[in-house]
């Protein structure tokens, strides 16, 4: 739990999402200056949390739990709100029916909380490859690898929802620009 205080301190973030919590249940702990909303399934498996600095905690206004992929936070700013939710994807071992009810409930929440005067910032781990190549101002040239089948739903999400793929759109190594490969991916 130490990591992610250290690296929010360090990057002077106030807003952190964390994948793969292993916590059970749902609820909510103070740990020193942030507060932690968690999600997670049965078996401490999955999960997922919205973390936030003390200096912002008073601006939640609405939490969302949904299941141990998917969990979100309204935060009251100014001039509008923001919006913000956790996703974990499952990976490449589920069908993408399961993958595609996922993305119905997000377009469900996201319908209720994350429109009109609302910013809306969506973090996870998406487990697909959305590739390195410009695709409608969705994503940016600085993706990696070839897209998948998956960065094919990602992106069809995003058009539907007039999101982009941000992080496709910084210059850093590549070593730093993935958390998952597909399975026989050896580059």
């Amino acid at each position: 739990m130490e990591n992610w205080k250290k690296e929010m301190q360090k990057n002077e973030a106030s807003v952190l999402g964390v994948n793969e919590g292993q916590s059970k249940g749902q609820g909510e702990i103070r740990s020193g200056d942030y507060t932690v909303y968690y999600l997670g399934g049965e078996q401490a498996e999955r999960g997922v949390a919205i973390v936030v600095h003390k200096s912002i905690v008073r601006s939640v206004v609405k939490k969302i739990v949904c299941n141990d992929r998917i969990i979100a936070t309204k935060l009251q700013a100014e001039p509008i709100s923001i919006f913000m939710m956790q996703v974990y994807m499952p990976t490449l071992e589920h069908e993408d029916d399961e993958v595609e009810e996922l993305y119905d409930i997000i377009e469900e929440i996201l319908e209720e909380d994350g429109k009109s005067d609302t910013s809306t910032i969506i973090m996870g781990k998406w487990n697909s490859v959305v590739g390195d190549e410009s695709c409608r101002n969705i994503v940016r040239p600085r993706g990696l690898g070839r897209k998948n089948h998956r960065g094919q739903m990602l992106i069809n999400f995003c058009e539907r929802n007039g999101l982009i793929v941000i992080n496709t759109g910084f210059r850093k190594p590549k070593g730093i620009l993935y958390t998952w490969k597909e399975p026989g991916d050896w580059s």
